[in-house]
């Protein structure tokens, strides 16, 4: 009888060990922001570091959430697991003009943090850039109604026009699930 006993709660015990797996993998999912900035054409500046900010953006995480099966309290860690970079326009515009480019995040309750970054951008006509992204914990960030991105470019030669480009963001959220038991 006791052994029988030591069975079943071995059983329970590696069912809820399984469970707990499968609820570990639900409260982590990805959040995706687009932003655009341009460049401006200038004849001076270069070598030199600039910033140039987006508008902000609205995060509507509250929501965002809710959908996911929890709350704002309950999110342990967000960070940004890809930022990558495209030129929208001119149509023949590339990334040639780049020596290097920081990308750092703000938000109305939060000071700036650098959150992604590439040096040496080779001259190859690149339209699409993938910054290599720090591991910070941006949680409180995506808590704010709203952020912004700064870029601090530094360009090895001058612009002879605009370029508009697009940034897609990825951020992970890592999250206890609200009510896991209904």
């Amino acid at each position: 009888m006791f052994k029988q006993f030591t069975i079943y709660i071995l059983m329970a015990l590696l069912g809820c060990f399984i469970s707990c797996k499968k609820i570990g993998k639900l409260k982590e999912f990805d959040l995706h922001y687009s932003n655009e900035v341009t460049i401006p054409s200038a004849s001076s500046i270069v070598s030199l570091p600039f910033d140039v900010k987006t508008p902000e953006t609205t995060t509507n995480t509250k929501e965002d959430y809710k959908n996911e099966g929890t709350t704002s309290r309950l999110i342990d860690r967000v960070t940004l697991t890809d930022l990558t970079l495209t030129v929208k326009s001119p149509q023949s515009g590339n990334f040639d003009f780049l020596n290097s480019i920081e990308i750092y995040l703000a938000s109305p309750n939060h000071t700036e943090v650098l959150v992604a970054s590439k040096n040496d951008i080779p001259e190859t006509g690149l339209t699409r850039l993938t910054l290599d992204v720090s591991s910070s914990d941006l949680k409180g960030f995506l808590q704010d109604v709203s952020f912004s991105l700064k870029f601090k470019v530094t360009t090895d030669r001058a612009l002879a026009y605009d370029i508009t480009i697009q940034s897609d963001e990825t951020f992970h959220v890592k999250a206890r699930l609200r009510n896991i038991f209904k």
